[in-house]
This record gives structure tokens, C-alpha cells and sequence, in this order.
């Protein structure tokens, strides 16, 4: 008897939406993101210790080219795309970019295989970089379950906090594709256990970071990051993004 074909994964299909809603987000406000880089408004507390520009410093280009097809292979050819079109040249580090690079070390701990090292530490970078540009125009929108202008300030220690998440995320999508593909090694599989293990013990703290940046397109991004058990109720009970946006 032939068997039916295996239907779409439901959690992939919302990676997918997640993944296209992050983009056409930016899209959407490359705008407003040129006017904050240009003019920095003078009443955001985050801006006055750290430039915009600083926040969306264009990312290192891949030291090991082979990486893309690893990055590509995983659904993230966007995650690098959008910050090497749109990043700042500024010859400053990003201040979130530290806290990525700490994800990829930790993660990669015993990974010798160079392409997988590049390509872990190529997303990581890159999400410094997502997350300054939605930071830089947070102050715009509006939070994510009054769908009220936001009146709050943001801290550094907070974006920080929220880069560590993200970077965990998509460091977990490339060492999952690796392990799907079965080119792995148990170096890599060790990777991915403890991205895995990070993730239980980050999500008890996730509710309140979520609190903490407040506006709908961070919080998106972050929260639809990494699996927990929250990641996609919003989505699937329906949103106010689309109304907003």
C-alpha cells in the first residue's frame, strides 16, 4: 500500500511566517530607520549613551564563504542579506554584538568542523545587528499587547539580554539542519544539546524580558526566536500586528 506523503511541519510553516514578518518589518520601516540614523532624537534615553549608528554597524563578511550554503540550507539567507544591504559602516563595535559572540562560544565549544564554526558565528553576529535596528526604532512603535504607543524607556542591559536570545535561536536552527542532514558530528550534536538546554533555562525569564521591551517588533522577534511554549500563541490566536504594521 503506498503511504500518503508526510504533511508540512506546523512548527516550521510559523518559522517560515515569523521569519517573513521580521523582513517585512524592516522593509516597511527602512525609512524611519534612515531618518533615526541621520537625526537621532534627543529624548531617547538609549541614544544618549549609544548612537544609533552603533546599534546597526554593518556585520563582518563570512570568513568561510562554503558557510552561506549551511546558512542557505537552514532558511536563513535573509538573517545576513538584509544587515550587509542596510548595516552603517561606522568604524564602532555594536554593544550587542559581544553578547552574541558569547552565544557562539559557548555553543561551539569543541566544533572544529570550520564551516559550521563560520556559519554559527555569522548568524550570531547578525542578530546584534536585527536587533539594534528594531531597538533603533522601537521608540515608534507601539506595545505588543496594548497596541498603545510606547512610553517606556529601554536599557542596553536589556537589548543585551534580548541579542543572547535571538543569536541562541538561529545558532539552534543551523546546528538542527546540520543534524537533519546527517553530516554532523557528535561535536555538533553536543552543540546542539546545550543550545537545546539553554533554551529550557532561559524560558522561565523570557515573560519578563518580554515586559522589559515592551514594542511589538521586538518582542516578536524575540519571543518566535527560540522553542518555548509560547512562541507562537500570538500567531495562532490571532494578532494585531497586521493592523498596526
Amino acid at each position: 500500500m503506498t503511504l500518503s506523503p508526510p504533511g508540512p511541519n506546523l512548527c516550521a510553516s510559523w518559522e517560515t511566517l515569523a521569519d517573513g514578518l521580521q523582513v517585512q518589518r524592516l522593509a516597511l520601516h527602512l525609512t524611519q530607520l534612515r531618518e533615526q540614523l541621520l537625526a537621532p532624537p534627543s529624548g531617547i534615553a538609549l541614544f544618549a549613551q549609544t548612537p544609533p549608528s552603533a546599534l546597526t554597524v554593518r556585520p563582518a563578511p563570512l570568513a568561510e564563504p562554503p558557510a552561506e550554503a549551511v546558512i542557505d540550507q537552514a532558511g536563513l539567507q535573509h538573517w545576513l542579506h538584509m544587515p550587509a544591504k542596510y548595516g552603517t559602516t561606522d568604524a564602532v563595535t555594536n554593544p550587542l554584538a559581544a553578547s552574541a559572540d558569547q552565544v557562539a562560544d559557548a555553543l561551539l565549544l569543541g566544533v572544529t568542523d570550520p564551516v559550521v564554526r563560520a556559519a554559527v558565528a555569522a548568524v550570531c553576529t547578525a542578530s546584534a545587528w536585527w536587533t539594534g535596528a528594531f531597538a533603533v526604532i522601537r521608540h515608534l512603535g507601539v506595545h505588543h499587547t496594548s497596541l498603545q504607543p510606547v512610553g517606556t524607556a529601554i536599557t542596553l542591559n536589556t537589548l543585551q539580554s534580548a541579542t543572547s536570545i535571538v543569536a541562541l535561536g538561529t545558532a539552534q536552527r543551523i546546528l538542527s539542519e546540520q543534524l537533519r542532514t546527517g553530516s554532523a558530528d557528535e561535536a555538533v550534536r553536543m552543540a546542539y544539546c546545550r543550545a537545546i538546554t539553554e533554551s529550557i533555562v532561559i524560558e522561565s525569564r523570557l515573560p519578563g524580558l518580554l515586559d522589559e521591551l515592551g514594542e511589538l517588533r521586538l518582542v516578536d522577534l524575540v519571543s518566535t526566536s527560540i522553542p518555548w511554549r509560547g512562541r507562537f500563541t500570538k500567531y495562532a490566536g490571532g494578532t494585531g500586528a497586521g493592523q498596526v504594521e
